[in-house]
């Protein structure tokens, strides 16, 4: 990913994918998974899942994985950001 607002939109177009979410704009980098989107354990998977199947470079590892990374799309970007940054 060459920058946070093309990552932004990539977890964005995820989501709105997998939610049927019609309008981006609904979404921010504020937008909680669970409270605003209702992603359960299941969903949260899945939509990880694709992340890794979308933003090159990617890989989820468990062993840092925590819950607070995937409380809001932000979180998310800083979570992806920080694996890249490893992997590079």
């Amino acid at each position: 990913m060459s920058n946070n607002v093309e990552l932004i939109v990539t977890i964005k177009n995820i989501l709105a994918k997998e939610l049927n979410i019609e309008s981006l704009d609904e979404l921010n980098e504020s937008t909680s998974l669970r409270d605003d989107l209702g992603l359960d354990s299941m969903a949260t998977l899945t939509f990880l899942m694709s992340l890794e199947d979308n933003v090159d470079n990617f890989t989820i590892d468990a062993n840092t994985l925590e819950g607070h990374h995937v409380e809001t799309i932000g979180s998310i970007c800083d979570y992806v950001n920080a694996r890249l940054e490893e992997t590079a």
